[in-house]
């Protein structure tokens, strides 16, 4: 029987794809360079993708020749949608079905590189999650996660037992711990799918490191990256908003 989330991302695998590729989405113009200045040579190296989606970041990794990659998903549609890529493109990605809360039950052997974007906030158990990657890193491996930032997700309207937030629920409330309930861009904004909630979690900046520092794991490099001085121009009002709740924090660490 399907969980929560693996029937919601199921459901909006199509409108998520068809919003996140854009070119000007907030995955390419200002995730992907953040990700790309961060990453470790790739020529020949293990990679294994947490939450791999429909294969975004696996597509522009293999690019850098490595030796494999394994994508990891709890959505059965996403990986559909991955894997028509994949054959598209003649990738060699290799994507598996499965929870990444405990992805040790689906892999076997060690990475050299892992990665995972926008995830963790629908992760119930942090530590856990950061002590599976420390044991599956090899000894000089390195881990980059692109999480929603602190800021942004504390945002999230409290969940109502499934009431729909009104527009004023939208306030910070940073050190509440409470699950949090919303729509989806991508569905809000599409007028071919039917509105419904979404939930996860939100977690502090504590509850990233001290989980981090925890697994035993070193943090190398800490990036909150800015919009693109174009929409300063441009789009000015969403640049505005975006300096205001910025979306990405990303960590680069180490074994």
């Amino acid at each position: 029987m399907k969980n929560e989330i693996e029937k919601n991302w199921d459901e909006m695998s199509k409108a998520y794809e068809d919003f996140t590729e854009d070119e000007d989405s907030y995955s390419y113009t200002i995730e992907w360079p953040c990700i790309k200045r961060m990453l470790p040579s790739l020529q020949q190296k293990k990679i294994l993708d947490l939450g791999c989606g429909t294969g975004r970041f696996d597509f522009l990794f293999e690019k850098e020749n490595p030796f494999s990659i394994t994508g990891i998903d709890i959505s059965e549609n996403m990986l559909n949608i991955a894997k028509e890529k994949a054959a598209d493109r003649g990738s060699k990605v290799e994507f598996i079905k499965g929870d990444i809360s405990n992805f040790n039950t689906y892999i076997d052997g060690k990475f050299d590189f892992i990665f995972s974007s926008s995830t963790f906030h629908y992760i119930s158990d942090l530590e856990g999650l950061f002590n599976n990657i420390y044991k599956a890193l090899n000894e000089k491996g390195i881990c980059i996660v692109s999480m929603m930032h602190p800021v942004y997700t504390a945002q999230y309207p409290v969940d109502r037992n499934g009431e729909f937030p009104s527009d004023d629920e939208w306030t910070v409330r940073y050190l509440d711990k409470s699950k949090r309930a919303y729509i989806q861009p991508w569905i809000e904004y599409n007028d071919s799918i039917k509105d419904y909630l979404s939930t996860s979690y939100h977690y502090t900046f504590a509850d990233y490191f001290n989980a981090i520092i925890g697994a035993g794991l070193k943090i190398e490099r800490v990036e909150e990256p800015y919009p693109p001085e174009k929409w300063k121009q441009g789009n000015y009002d969403r640049y505005n908003a975006f300096i205001e709740t910025p979306s990405y924090l990303i960590i680069r660490f180490s074994k």
